[in-house]
């Protein structure tokens, strides 16, 4: 269970990494990263209030994190940590 736990990490960790360089390489990618925060910051929202301990709401705060769109102070509370270009590793949960 831990190795699939470790692997499930790994991809996860990829597949943010691959987003965001999506984002970063595509004309008009500057948008479509707008458009999915704002689809994530829904689904985080709604997910809260359904399963506020979920799973799923971890994945959602740390891929906003991942993709920058957090900033100290926010009434989220979601705060910014490192990205893997500041030295942290890509794999993980961000917090």
């Amino acid at each position: 269970m831990a190795e699939d736990t470790e692997r499930l990490g790994l991809l996860v960790g990829v597949f943010e990494l691959a987003l965001g360089r999506l984002f970063e390489a595509s004309p008009g990618g500057g948008q479509a990263r707008d458009r999915f925060v704002e689809d994530v910051r829904r689904l985080l929202t709604d997910t809260r209030a359904l399963q506020g301990d979920s799973p799923a709401v971890q994945t959602y705060e740390a891929l906003l994190r991942r993709l920058g769109a957090t900033r100290p102070g926010d009434a989220d509370g979601l705060g910014v940590v490192p990205t893997p270009e500041q030295g942290v590793p890509p794999a993980g949960s961000g917090v």
